[in-house]
């Protein structure tokens, strides 16, 4: 853990200095002449036709519906005004984050780097810090932005009260809670378990901990029970769980600051109901993800982003001569009880780099073709998100784009978000490390200490025994004197 930690912060220090030079490069070649004639009907290009370029991280289905999208643009509105889109994929978002940051380093002219970029809010901060962003605010009027629902725009903003938004919602997710319905239905058959239960985080854990009793009992063998539940992201989970109890763990002032509270008892209960059914084996992360865990036959239920339906297995596979087909069944990710009811905001957002005023004028047209009625409906949910528009932010655009009731987890995420107080993550300059800090010192951790509670396990010591060795309050405050001294460290670096 802190090896990874170090080695990233090593980055934005190193990446500060190619950012400057990409701020003087844009501002060497900044042009004010108008590069388009303004006539009735809309813009069109002096000199045709006009390339323009994106970066994005999107693979699979994402990448697919996004080159269908560009297509589209070319063969129309971009014909129409002369613009041509081409889009590239540097690889991973660590890829293309770092293939932006450090883009300038040979001081390339603008062409050799992207006009449009994807962003998540950290790389976007950081950008910002150095100018290199461009402010929509200056293409788009009042009746424009109030076409977008209000959240993925304050979003966009990073945090600044009276900033302009630098990153343009291009679709939206949230996360859902996943389950494995044909092996559920025996389960739940066999000890009277309802799908209610699942509502809560607390009653979660206590389905765990039946399923673990329950699977025990399947065979002679002690303790050999199998863990139910599973998360893909950590970080959401302590950031979104600490929301609805009250606290923002991590937030930013008016002025743009961050400001971290990270009080004992709201970081105990987070533990408990994460790190302590780990260690007991109620929940458990075996794969890359845990669609992965659900395929093996590790688990039967997960939390995940709601555009990874896609990947959601057809059968779980447990060896070569044990296998079965499943089906699943989408419901709302659980709440703490008695907390706010809060969904978790994440997508797909993109930013205009500064430069020549006609390749940010054509790359302007791109983004509002792109986030029109239509055009957002279609790509949207073509790539399992959901549209950005208050217009199309709706059942009716779900089920014109996929036919009525064929995509569940769609209007699962669309009634979650509709229906609950929606959070995203706030924009600082550290923010992706402090999430790995968030997500790391608990996953490795937990399933760290699980692994040594089954070595103990397997040499004779008792489970309650071997388990009583970590799941006790001096354990707890090591993990939270650690995660503390991380995050100040991260905080005093960025």
């Amino acid at each position: 853990m802190k090896k990874s930690i170090i080695q990233i912060l090593e980055l934005p220090v190193l990446l500060t200095m190619a950012l400057g030079l990409l701020a003087c490069g844009t501002k060497a070649v900044s042009s004010t002449e108008s590069p388009f004639s303004r006539e009735r009907g809309g813009f069109s290009v002096k000199e045709e036709p006009l390339e323009i370029t994106v970066w994005t991280y999107f693979s699979g289905i994402q990448q697919e519906a996004f080159q269908r999208t560009i297509n589209r643009f070319n063969e129309g509105r971009g014909k129409d005004i002369g613009v041509e889109v081409k889009a590239y994929n540097p690889g991973s978002t660590l890829d293309l984050q770092n293939n932006l940051y450090g883009i300038n380093q040979k001081k390339l002219e603008q062409g050799d780097y992207p006009d449009i970029v994807s962003l998540h809010t950290d790389t976007a901060m950081i950008l910002e810090e150095e100018g290199v962003l461009t402010d929509l605010d200056s293409y788009f009027n009042k009746e424009d932005w109030s076409a977008f629902v209000p959240s993925f725009i304050e979003e966009g903003r990073l945090g600044r009260k009276y900033g302009g938004v630098k990153i343009l919602p291009v679709a939206k997710s949230t996360e859902l809670l996943y389950l494995n319905k044909t092996d559920w239905d025996s389960f739940a058959e066999a000890t009277g378990t309802t799908l209610s239960e699942l509502s809560t985080k607390e009653g979660l854990l206590r389905v765990a901990e039946k399923y673990y009793q329950y699977t025990d009992a399947l065979t002679e063998t002690p303790d050999d029970g199998k863990a139910f539940y599973g998360i893909d992201d950590y970080a959401n989970y302590m950031l979104v769980g600490a929301r609805e109890l009250g606290v923002n763990l991590i937030s930013v002032d008016e002025e743009g600051n961050a400001k971290v509270q990270f009080p004992k008892e709201v970081m105990k209960t987070l533990w408990d109901n994460l790190y302590v059914p780990i260690i007991k084996g109620y929940f458990t992360s075996e794969g890359r993800f845990r669609s992965d865990d659900v395929k093996t036959g590790d688990i039967l239920a997960y939390t995940a982003s709601s555009a990874s339906s896609v990947y959601f297995p057809k059968e779980v596979i447990v060896s070569d001569r044990e296998q079965h087909a499943i089906t699943n069944i989408v419901l709302p990710a659980p709440h703490f009880e008695g907390g706010e009811e809060i969904a978790m905001q994440q997508g797909i957002g993109m930013g205009i780099v500064q430069g020549n005023k006609k390749r940010v004028e054509a790359s302007v047209q791109f983004l509002k073709w792109l986030t029109s009625y239509e055009e957002n409906a279609q790509f949207a949910l073509s790539a399992e998100y959901l549209p950005v528009r208050v217009d199309s932010f709706t059942v009716e655009a779900i089920d014109k784009e996929k036919g009525s009731g064929m995509d569940p987890s769609l209007e699962k995420a669309l009634s979650t978000m509709s229906s609950n107080t929606l959070y995203f993550t706030p924009s600082i300059v550290n923010l992706a490390e402090i999430r790995k800090a968030l997500e790391y010192e608990l996953q490795d951790k937990a399933l760290s200490d699980r692994y040594k509670i089954e070595t103990a396990m397997a040499s004779g010591v008792a489970r309650e025994d071997a388990i009583a060795e970590y799941d006790n309050d001096e354990n707890f405050e090591q993990y939270y004197e650690t995660l503390i001294n991380e995050v100040n460290y991260l905080l005093s670096n960025d």
